[in-house]
């Protein structure tokens, strides 16, 4: 859309009908005909006026039908039956269509080699075209969503996510919303917006029942843990209902330690079910857990509304981060930059010269991108680069159909741990180098000088973790510690 800078809506509806495969092809050739770029040239004088509103390509069933008729000399309903035979590539229905339309198109005076050629045209297109009255409708509604998303964005998005949460919740993110803690007093049924804030309800929780939902909204509020469960009605005391409530916080402003109320909860369930009523007049011993780290609570959110709620492991991350990190909605065409991002989806091709390239899509946990690594440089970084894991990565950002992309020169895995080593002076600081070089890997090394009071992080060394590595550099150095 960004490309082709619609002036009035037919263009609009031509747009959206070229993002389908056949049409696809053509794309180029549309946006340079429409500024001028590119001469308009049709099939043959006789169709000009069937495809002038779109630049001389077929981009519509009904521009398919109009061809047979005005070319072939087809009725309309037959050139119809040819479209659906088209559409559902019916080869031995083609075949006899395609010798009719040969011998129409000769009868108006057409070359068989032209003919030929325009049904090709027709059939490459047939199959995918959109019905003009549908790209219009589709067109009318998309524009009208861009507006209310642009002018009226919390309306919008308010909207939106009662509809399917997880589609838009990033894409709110990426417009400067934020997602409000959930907590069990307050949650609505409804996803709402307020002051820039996301409150999502109980209905956008994976797999959580209607009428479960409804008794919590009209039982609250609950005092503790305890509370919840005493008044919990029989059918719903069941770990399945329970669980996601609690992975997503709901009971944190109780007990923060999520994984220490999972573990209790059958035990508290029995606790409630033998007291019944004498429940007040005696407490619950609960057994201490370790609780989820933070990394594994984002990830059971996400899992469960789409969106994860706790602080994202990037964002730990970047607060220890080793270089001046540029948050991708902040790049610019032309920049070189580095970002601090997780890899979502990794693709390796091959190239026409037999060497494998990737591509990546990342985010930052607000914003994706693509990120294209050459075979040069993937034969460097491949046996690091996986999906799921972090990674700082330095390139040159280009555009591409109108979208910002990165075309990666530098990679290095990105982890919160740090390797820390403890020297008097640096009487051993060739020894130490050395033996850092034979454990190479993503941990960061940190060196803290006692005699000069300086402590300094490494650009040369990034070692694995290894008990060996520590019993090596035992006798030259104070201490080392992996944290």
């Amino acid at each position: 859309m960004k490309r082709v800078q619609p002036q009035v809506f037919e263009e609009v509806v031509a747009t959206t009908s070229l993002n389908r495969p056949g049409a696809s092809d053509y794309i180029d050739n549309f946006v340079a005909r429409k500024h001028g770029k590119e001469k308009v040239t049709v099939l043959d004088p006789v169709l000009e006026d069937i495809l002038s509103s779109t630049y001389g390509i077929m981009l519509y069933q009904e521009q398919v039908m109009q061809v047979a008729q005005r070319f072939g000399g087809f009725s309309l309903g037959k050139a119809d039956i040819l479209r659906r035979a088209m559409g559902k590539k019916n080869a031995k229905e083609m075949h006899l269509m395609r010798e009719d339309f040969i011998t129409g198109a000769m009868k108006l005076g057409h070359t068989e080699e032209k003919a030929n050629q325009v049904f090709a045209v027709m059939e490459k297109f047939a199959g995918y075209g959109f019905n003009r009255s549908h790209a219009y409708a589709y067109s009318a509604l998309a524009f009208q969503l861009a507006y209310f998303k642009t002018h009226y964005p919390a309306i919008f998005f308010q909207v939106m996510l009662n509809y399917s949460s997880s589609d838009y919740i990033v894409d709110a993110l990426q417009m400067g919303f934020e997602v409000a803690p959930l907590a069990i007093n307050s949650i609505p049924y409804h996803d709402k917006i307020a002051q820039k804030k996301i409150y999502l309800g109980l209905k956008a929780v994976k797999g959580m029942p209607r009428d479960f939902s409804y008794w919590i909204i009209e039982n609250r509020p609950f005092s503790s843990i305890e509370d919840f469960v005493t008044r919990l009605p029989k059918n719903y005391k069941k770990l399945s209902l329970l669980t996601p409530l609690v992975e997503l916080g709901l009971f944190d402003e109780f007990d923060k330690n999520r994984q220490k109320i999972l573990v209790n909860l059958p035990n508290l369930f029995v606790f409630v079910e033998e007291l019944g009523g004498l429940f007040a007049d005696a407490n619950y011993s609960w057994t201490e857990a370790d609780d989820f780290t933070e990394v594994e609570k984002f990830y059971k959110e996400q899992e469960l509304i789409g969106v994860g709620i706790s602080v994202h492991p990037l964002q730990t991350l970047a607060k220890q981060a080793l270089y001046p990190i540029t948050p991708i909605t902040n790049l610019t065409e032309g920049a070189q930059a580095t970002l601090l991002v997780e890899v979502q989806k990794l693709k390796v091709i091959r190239t026409k010269k037999g060497e494998n390239m990737a591509f990546l899509q990342v985010h930052d946990s607000k914003s994706r991108m693509d990120v294209t690594v050459f075979s040069d440089q993937y034969r460097k970084f491949s046996s690091i680069l996986s999906e799921g894991k972090f990674y700082y990565i330095n390139g040159k950002v280009q555009s591409r159909d109108g979208r910002l992309q990165m075309i990666a020169q530098d990679l290095k895995e990105a982890v919160a741990e740090r390797f820390w080593i403890q020297v008097k002076n640096h009487e051993y600081d060739k020894e130490i180098s050395n033996i850092l070089e034979q454990y190479k890997g993503p941990i960061p090394v940190i060196i803290r000088c006692e005699e000069e009071q300086k402590t300094v992080v490494s650009t040369r060394h990034f070692v694995k973790k290894e008990p060996a590595l520590q019993d090596k550099l035992k006798e030259i150095t104070m201490k080392t510690i992996y944290r």
